[in-house]
Protein backbone atom coordinates (compact mmCIF):
# COMPACT_ATOMS: atom_id res chain seq x y z
CA UNK A 1 0.00 0.00 0.00
CA UNK A 2 1.39 3.47 -0.55
CA UNK A 3 -0.05 6.75 1.40
CA UNK A 4 1.48 9.69 0.50
CA UNK A 5 1.73 12.94 -0.96
CA UNK A 6 -1.79 12.91 -1.05
CA UNK A 7 -2.60 9.75 -2.16
CA UNK A 8 -3.34 6.05 -1.36
CA UNK A 9 -2.86 3.43 -3.76
CA UNK A 10 -4.40 -0.45 -2.23
CA UNK A 11 -3.62 -3.05 -4.77
CA UNK A 12 -5.01 -6.91 -4.67
CA UNK A 13 -6.07 -9.92 -6.95
CA UNK A 14 -9.86 -9.64 -7.48
CA UNK A 15 -10.17 -13.42 -8.14
CA UNK A 16 -8.89 -16.01 -7.01
CA UNK A 17 -6.72 -17.26 -10.25
CA UNK A 18 -4.66 -14.23 -9.60
CA UNK A 19 -5.61 -12.82 -12.69
CA UNK A 20 -6.88 -9.25 -12.44
CA UNK A 21 -5.20 -7.10 -10.17
CA UNK A 22 -7.53 -4.37 -8.32
CA UNK A 23 -5.54 -1.13 -7.93
CA UNK A 24 -7.75 1.68 -5.26
CA UNK A 25 -7.20 4.78 -5.63
CA UNK A 26 -8.30 7.64 -3.15
CA UNK A 27 -7.00 11.33 -2.41
CA UNK A 28 -5.83 13.48 -5.69
CA UNK A 29 -3.60 12.90 -8.42
CA UNK A 30 -1.32 15.53 -9.71
CA UNK A 31 1.88 16.18 -10.90
CA UNK A 32 3.87 16.04 -7.89
CA UNK A 33 2.88 12.12 -6.62
CA UNK A 34 2.20 11.12 -10.28
CA UNK A 35 5.56 9.40 -10.36
CA UNK A 36 3.54 6.46 -7.45
CA UNK A 37 0.98 5.88 -9.91
CA UNK A 38 3.34 5.39 -12.99
CA UNK A 39 5.36 2.85 -10.34
CA UNK A 40 2.48 1.00 -9.53
CA UNK A 41 1.83 0.08 -12.99
CA UNK A 42 5.44 -0.78 -13.65
CA UNK A 43 4.75 -3.25 -10.66
CA UNK A 44 2.00 -4.96 -12.12
CA UNK A 45 3.87 -4.93 -15.74
CA UNK A 46 6.92 -6.27 -13.75
CA UNK A 47 4.91 -9.03 -12.34
CA UNK A 48 3.13 -9.83 -15.65
CA UNK A 49 -0.29 -8.74 -14.11
CA UNK A 50 -1.97 -7.30 -17.64
CA UNK A 51 -5.74 -7.43 -16.33
CA UNK A 52 -6.37 -4.12 -14.57
CA UNK A 53 -9.08 -2.87 -12.77
CA UNK A 54 -8.95 1.15 -10.67
CA UNK A 55 -11.82 1.46 -8.34
CA UNK A 56 -11.87 5.12 -8.29
CA UNK A 57 -14.82 5.30 -5.45
CA UNK A 58 -12.48 7.92 -3.36
CA UNK A 59 -10.61 9.64 -5.53
CA UNK A 60 -11.21 13.31 -5.48
CA UNK A 61 -9.42 14.62 -8.62
CA UNK A 62 -7.26 13.57 -10.92
CA UNK A 63 -5.16 15.71 -13.29
CA UNK A 64 -4.49 15.71 -16.55
CA UNK A 65 -1.16 13.39 -15.58
CA UNK A 66 -2.94 10.76 -14.18
CA UNK A 67 -4.77 10.54 -17.13
CA UNK A 68 -1.44 10.74 -19.23
CA UNK A 69 -0.03 7.57 -17.14
CA UNK A 70 -3.25 5.13 -17.83
CA UNK A 71 -3.67 6.23 -21.85
CA UNK A 72 0.22 6.36 -21.68
CA UNK A 73 -0.01 2.54 -20.61
CA UNK A 74 -2.87 1.28 -22.52
CA UNK A 75 -1.00 -0.28 -25.58
CA UNK A 76 1.53 -1.93 -23.45
CA UNK A 77 -1.72 -3.92 -21.49
CA UNK A 78 -3.43 -4.93 -24.43
CA UNK A 79 -0.45 -6.07 -26.13
CA UNK A 80 -0.50 -8.72 -23.55
CA UNK A 81 -3.71 -9.11 -23.41
CA UNK A 82 -4.74 -7.68 -20.97
CA UNK A 83 -6.76 -4.50 -20.56
CA UNK A 84 -7.30 -1.22 -17.75
CA UNK A 85 -10.82 -0.73 -16.83
CA UNK A 86 -12.32 1.80 -14.67
CA UNK A 87 -15.06 1.70 -11.89
CA UNK A 88 -16.76 3.77 -9.47
CA UNK A 89 -15.54 7.48 -11.16
CA UNK A 90 -17.26 10.21 -8.81
CA UNK A 91 -18.93 12.98 -10.14
CA UNK A 92 -15.94 15.28 -10.29
CA UNK A 93 -13.59 12.52 -12.00
CA UNK A 94 -15.83 11.52 -14.87
CA UNK A 95 -16.89 15.40 -15.89
CA UNK A 96 -12.89 15.40 -16.73
CA UNK A 97 -12.96 11.77 -18.45
CA UNK A 98 -16.69 12.98 -20.48
CA UNK A 99 -14.94 16.25 -21.37
CA UNK A 100 -11.87 15.36 -22.44
CA UNK A 101 -13.53 12.13 -24.39
CA UNK A 102 -10.72 9.72 -22.74
CA UNK A 103 -13.68 7.20 -22.97
CA UNK A 104 -12.36 6.62 -26.75
CA UNK A 105 -9.44 5.00 -25.27
CA UNK A 106 -10.20 3.89 -20.90
CA UNK A 107 -14.11 1.71 -20.81
CA UNK A 108 -15.54 2.42 -17.63
CA UNK A 109 -17.96 -0.04 -15.89
CA UNK A 110 -20.79 0.92 -13.27
CA UNK A 111 -19.55 -1.54 -11.15
CA UNK A 112 -16.71 -4.25 -9.94
CA UNK A 113 -18.17 -7.30 -10.74
CA UNK A 114 -19.33 -5.46 -14.35
CA UNK A 115 -15.49 -4.86 -14.92
CA UNK A 116 -14.67 -8.20 -13.96
CA UNK A 117 -17.08 -10.08 -16.98
CA UNK A 118 -15.51 -7.94 -19.18
CA UNK A 119 -11.90 -9.90 -18.71
CA UNK A 120 -14.65 -13.00 -19.12
CA UNK A 121 -14.24 -13.06 -14.99
CA UNK A 122 -17.23 -14.26 -12.73
CA UNK A 123 -16.60 -12.63 -9.22
CA UNK A 124 -18.31 -13.02 -6.20
CA UNK A 125 -17.75 -9.74 -4.54
CA UNK A 126 -19.20 -11.15 -1.32
CA UNK A 127 -15.81 -12.98 -0.74
CA UNK A 128 -13.72 -9.14 -1.27
CA UNK A 129 -13.92 -7.27 2.09
CA UNK A 130 -13.80 -3.76 1.71
CA UNK A 131 -14.76 -3.01 -1.37
CA UNK A 132 -18.05 -1.71 -2.50
CA UNK A 133 -19.79 -0.21 -5.52
CA UNK A 134 -20.98 3.14 -5.49
CA UNK A 135 -22.65 2.48 -8.81
CA UNK A 136 -22.04 5.84 -9.98
CA UNK A 137 -22.58 4.55 -13.82
CA UNK A 138 -22.54 6.95 -16.62
CA UNK A 139 -26.41 6.78 -16.77
CA UNK A 140 -27.27 7.96 -13.06
CA UNK A 141 -24.66 10.58 -13.57
CA UNK A 142 -26.10 11.82 -16.96
CA UNK A 143 -29.65 11.48 -14.96
CA UNK A 144 -28.78 13.92 -12.26
CA UNK A 145 -26.57 16.38 -14.71
CA UNK A 146 -28.04 17.14 -17.74
CA UNK A 147 -24.83 19.20 -18.69
CA UNK A 148 -22.79 15.86 -19.02
CA UNK A 149 -25.44 14.18 -21.56
CA UNK A 150 -23.81 11.99 -23.44
CA UNK A 151 -25.01 13.74 -26.98
CA UNK A 152 -22.87 17.10 -25.46
CA UNK A 153 -19.68 15.39 -26.09
CA UNK A 154 -20.43 13.76 -28.90
CA UNK A 155 -22.12 16.30 -31.10
CA UNK A 156 -21.52 19.81 -32.11
CA UNK A 157 -23.29 22.55 -29.38
CA UNK A 158 -26.88 23.82 -30.66
CA UNK A 159 -25.57 27.26 -30.66
CA UNK A 160 -22.42 26.23 -32.57
CA UNK A 161 -21.55 28.52 -35.45
CA UNK A 162 -21.23 26.93 -38.83
CA UNK A 163 -17.65 25.00 -39.45
CA UNK A 164 -16.89 25.09 -35.70
CA UNK A 165 -18.60 21.72 -34.95
CA UNK A 166 -16.97 18.62 -34.19
CA UNK A 167 -18.26 16.89 -37.35
CA UNK A 168 -15.89 18.21 -39.87
CA UNK A 169 -14.22 15.43 -41.40
CA UNK A 170 -10.70 17.25 -40.64
CA UNK A 171 -11.48 17.51 -37.50
CA UNK A 172 -12.71 14.02 -36.79
CA UNK A 173 -9.26 12.79 -38.79
CA UNK A 174 -7.12 14.60 -36.70
CA UNK A 175 -9.24 12.76 -33.71
CA UNK A 176 -8.25 9.15 -34.85
CA UNK A 177 -4.60 10.15 -35.52
CA UNK A 178 -4.55 11.55 -32.04
CA UNK A 179 -5.75 8.37 -30.41
CA UNK A 180 -3.06 6.30 -31.92
CA UNK A 181 -0.73 8.88 -30.98
CA UNK A 182 -1.64 8.30 -27.38
CA UNK A 183 -1.46 4.53 -27.50
CA UNK A 184 1.81 4.47 -29.30
CA UNK A 185 4.86 2.64 -27.38
CA UNK A 186 7.47 5.33 -26.63
CA UNK A 187 10.93 4.72 -27.99
CA UNK A 188 12.41 4.25 -24.60
CA UNK A 189 10.39 1.05 -24.24
CA UNK A 190 6.93 1.45 -23.61
CA UNK A 191 6.31 3.92 -20.56
CA UNK A 192 6.87 7.32 -19.01
CA UNK A 193 9.77 7.32 -16.28
CA UNK A 194 8.57 9.80 -13.60
CA UNK A 195 11.14 10.46 -11.60
CA UNK A 196 10.22 13.01 -8.52
CA UNK A 197 13.22 14.82 -8.08
CA UNK A 198 13.17 15.96 -11.40
CA UNK A 199 9.47 17.30 -11.36
CA UNK A 200 9.32 20.79 -11.04
CA UNK A 201 6.25 22.56 -9.51
CA UNK A 202 4.24 24.48 -12.38
CA UNK A 203 2.61 27.79 -11.72
CA UNK A 204 -0.79 26.68 -11.47
CA UNK A 205 -2.75 26.63 -14.39
CA UNK A 206 -5.45 29.28 -13.26
CA UNK A 207 -2.65 32.39 -12.82
CA UNK A 208 -1.92 32.18 -16.02
CA UNK A 209 -2.67 34.96 -18.53
CA UNK A 210 -5.35 34.06 -21.35
CA UNK A 211 -3.09 33.08 -23.89
CA UNK A 212 -0.93 30.90 -21.93
CA UNK A 213 -4.45 28.73 -20.79
CA UNK A 214 -5.49 28.38 -24.38
CA UNK A 215 -1.96 26.93 -25.43
CA UNK A 216 -1.93 24.84 -22.62
CA UNK A 217 -4.93 23.54 -23.85
CA UNK A 218 -4.07 23.20 -27.39
CA UNK A 219 -0.55 21.78 -26.90
CA UNK A 220 -2.40 19.06 -24.65
CA UNK A 221 -5.35 18.66 -27.01
CA UNK A 222 -4.88 20.04 -30.68
CA UNK A 223 -8.50 18.82 -31.77
CA UNK A 224 -10.04 21.02 -29.58
CA UNK A 225 -12.37 23.53 -31.69
CA UNK A 226 -13.33 26.71 -30.21
CA UNK A 227 -16.20 25.79 -28.47
CA UNK A 228 -14.32 22.73 -26.43
CA UNK A 229 -11.79 25.53 -25.88
CA UNK A 230 -13.84 27.77 -24.36
CA UNK A 231 -15.60 24.88 -22.36
CA UNK A 232 -12.07 23.96 -21.20
CA UNK A 233 -11.69 27.23 -19.75
CA UNK A 234 -14.11 26.98 -17.98
CA UNK A 235 -13.22 24.48 -15.65
CA UNK A 236 -11.53 24.70 -12.34
CA UNK A 237 -8.46 24.20 -13.13
CA UNK A 238 -8.10 26.82 -15.79
CA UNK A 239 -9.70 29.29 -13.09
CA UNK A 240 -13.23 29.08 -14.09
CA UNK A 241 -12.30 31.42 -16.94
CA UNK A 242 -15.76 32.51 -19.02
CA UNK A 243 -14.22 33.91 -22.30
CA UNK A 244 -16.86 34.74 -25.46
CA UNK A 245 -16.71 32.94 -29.13
CA UNK A 246 -15.15 35.67 -30.43
CA UNK A 247 -12.37 36.61 -27.70
CA UNK A 248 -10.89 32.89 -28.39
CA UNK A 249 -10.92 33.00 -32.12
CA UNK A 250 -9.10 36.48 -32.14
CA UNK A 251 -6.73 35.10 -29.16
CA UNK A 252 -6.22 31.89 -31.66
CA UNK A 253 -5.38 34.10 -34.58
CA UNK A 254 -2.87 36.10 -32.63
CA UNK A 255 -1.14 32.71 -31.39
CA UNK A 256 -1.48 31.84 -35.05
CA UNK A 257 -3.50 28.73 -33.83
CA UNK A 258 -6.67 29.58 -35.76
CA UNK A 259 -6.99 26.44 -37.90
CA UNK A 260 -6.58 22.72 -36.76
CA UNK A 261 -3.39 22.17 -38.79
CA UNK A 262 -1.76 25.14 -37.38
CA UNK A 263 -2.78 23.70 -33.81
CA UNK A 264 -1.58 20.04 -34.15
CA UNK A 265 1.58 21.09 -35.57
CA UNK A 266 1.69 23.35 -32.25
CA UNK A 267 0.63 20.24 -30.25
CA UNK A 268 3.84 18.34 -32.71
CA UNK A 269 6.38 21.27 -31.44
CA UNK A 270 5.11 20.65 -27.72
Amino acid sequence: MIEQEGIKIQTKFLDEDGEIMLIQLGGYIDQANVHLLQSTINDCIQSKSYKLIFNLENLVYMSSAGWGVLIGEIKRFREQGGDIKLVNMGPSVYEIYRMLEFYHILFEYPTLADAARSFGKDVNMKDISGITDRKDSAEKITANDPTLNNTEFLNPEQNDLPGEGLGSEFELEIQNILKEDLTKTPKNGGFVEFIPSNIEKAPELKFLPLSEKIKTIVGRFPHFGIWKIRKMLRHAEFGNEKVGYFKIRSMLKKLELDTPEKRYRYYRSC
